[in-house]
């Protein structure tokens, strides 16, 4: 058992102890390090100015580090167990800047400067990822590197420039720059162990088994942390700073992506970034909303498991996992019990789940023969935007007949839910323009919502009834994409 987190930064090791286990990264860097080129705007992951770049022992690509931009104004020190973190200062060849530092000097990219760092980050982490996986490096991928990033100046067309002119014969990739090798040895040792690390008013836990993870919840009330994305803003702004955190990132297994014939099996630690890059093939749909559902940043950080375990109406992977049918794999001293989804959530904000269990993972079954998945999410902004109502559907049309209809509707109620009686309208009757028009009316009275600021009660239920009409007319003409 350890008494410290241990990461690099800029390749030089730090063990954190005692308090510090428990600071924000940026707060980290800036008080105790005084490396004051992180900047601190939102506080909430919003802005991008606090970004950092992290390599992960569980997150390797080809056995070596896949460095990944991070809001550090939301992420935990002891969520950064067994990681290299890279600062904007940690970029510079020597005395000199980098690349693409060199690149915003050129293009003017920086103006009041208290953003640059950040887009310096996103930008070299974009690059690196680009070049890791042979892509040309375009302006669609370097807005999407940059979609997590905000310039109060508004100069992003020189930002923009920059990330189009740099140099790649002159960029030195980060696995290059720092002794890989040394860094993973050292921190692979270290995370092998559990760490245990009190001050007076908390501890945080890091077990590296399910069973010491079981074992530390039997008798105590801790709070189990995947990414922490949501925990790291409710800290931030609302105080929330909880005694006990069993934080499960050096669980190896529930880091992974399990392929099976029938289903697919999604451990705790997954993050967005991950599903979105390998499950393409399984879930098109829904990894295409992953790809606007946060910024590079948050994505690396924010899980599926903890979007359902956040249990928001407005979730945005809730309404997919309820048509898909997804199981949500519980765990605790009992063993492991599995739970439909559709069921899981009791009202708002409740789960059926027992005190001493926690989420080990999702379970998502493959489509069926000639089923298909329709995705629509309703926000104000496209990208990076909480939803007003988000609408799924599974659905199989056969000789122009309605033979399957699953749909789940967000925004609407306390809990997201299954439009069971609209579904019942629909199945077994002809895929007709007036069939869907009848359903569309009883999905209208069917939802439940409320008034609040991203929209009124009424508005929701006139949504939610033309999203359906909007699925017919889709599939109707054969034209998808269902991202508003």
């Amino acid at each position: 058992m350890r008494d410290y987190i241990s990461v690099f930064i800029n390749g030089e090791p730090r063990r954190i102890k005692g308090e510090e286990a428990f600071m924000t990264l940026s707060d980290f860097l800036r008080y105790e390090r005084g490396l004051v080129g992180t900047k601190v705007v939102c506080a909430e992951g919003d802005c991008g100015a606090c970004t950092v770049i992290i390599g992960n022992v569980h997150k390797l690509k080809n056995d070596d580090f896949e460095y990944v931009p991070v809001n550090s104004c939301i992420s935990f020190m002891h969520i950064l167990d067994g990681s290299h973190i890279i600062t904007v200062e940690g970029l510079k060849n020597d005395d000199e800047l980098n690349e693409v530092q060199e690149s915003m000097v050129r293009n003017h990219g920086a103006q009041c400067g208290f953003c640059t760092p950040g887009f310096v980050c996103a930008l070299n982490a974009g690059v690196e990822s680009h070049l890791r996986e042979g892509k040309v490096i375009d302006e669609r991928r370097v807005k999407n590197s940059l979609t997590g990033n905000l310039c109060r100046c508004t100069g992003y067309k020189s930002i923009i420039e920059a990330g189009l002119d740099i140099d790649l014969k002159k960029f030195e990739p980060l696995t290059k720059k720092f002794n890989s090798k040394e860094i993973l040895k050292t921190l692979r040792e270290d995370v092998s162990l559990d760490a245990l690390i009190k001050t007076e008013t908390n501890e945080v836990f890091l077990p590296t088994t399910l069973k010491s993870a079981i074992d530390k919840n039997k008798n105590s009330k801790t709070i189990f942390v995947s990414g922490a994305s949501d925990i790291g803003v409710l800290y931030n702004k609302r105080g929330f700073d909880p005694e006990s955190i069993t934080g499960l990132h050096n669980i190896e297994e529930m880091n992974e992506i399990i392929k099976n014939k029938n289903d697919v099996f999604i451990g705790a630690r997954v993050n967005l970034h991950q599903i979105e890059e390998e499950l393409r093939n399984e879930f098109y749909e829904f990894t295409h909303m992953i790809h606007i559902f946060a910024s590079p940043q948050i994505k690396n950080r924010a899980t599926l498991v903890g979007n359902v375990a956040n249990a928001s109406p407005i979730a945005d992977s809730i309404p997919f996992l309820m048509v898909a049918n997804a199981g949500v794999v519980l765990i605790g001293p009992r063993g492991e019990r599995e739970v439909n989804i559709n069921s899981f959530y009791l009202g708002y904000k409740q789960l059926d789940m027992k005190d001493d269990e926690f989420i080990k993972g999702i379970k998502i079954p493959l489509l069926g023969k000639d089923e298909k998945i329709k995705l629509y999410k309703t926000s104000n902004r496209k990208d990076m935007d909480i939803s007003i109502v988000t609408f799924a559907s599974r659905y199989r049309i056969e000789d122009k007949m309605v033979k399957e209809m699953s749909i789940a509707i967000g925004g609407v109620g306390p809990v997201v839910m299954r439009a069971l009686k609209t579904e019942t309208e629909l199945i077994g009757k002809p895929f007709e323009k007036s069939i869907f028009e009848r359903a569309a009316t009883v999905l209208k009275s069917e939802v439940t919502p409320i008034d609040d600021v991203r929209g009124s009660a009424n508005f929701r239920r006139i949504l939610s009834k033309n999203l359906l009409l909007k699925f017919y007319t889709e599939e109707s003409f054969g034209t998808s994409r269902g991202i508003n």
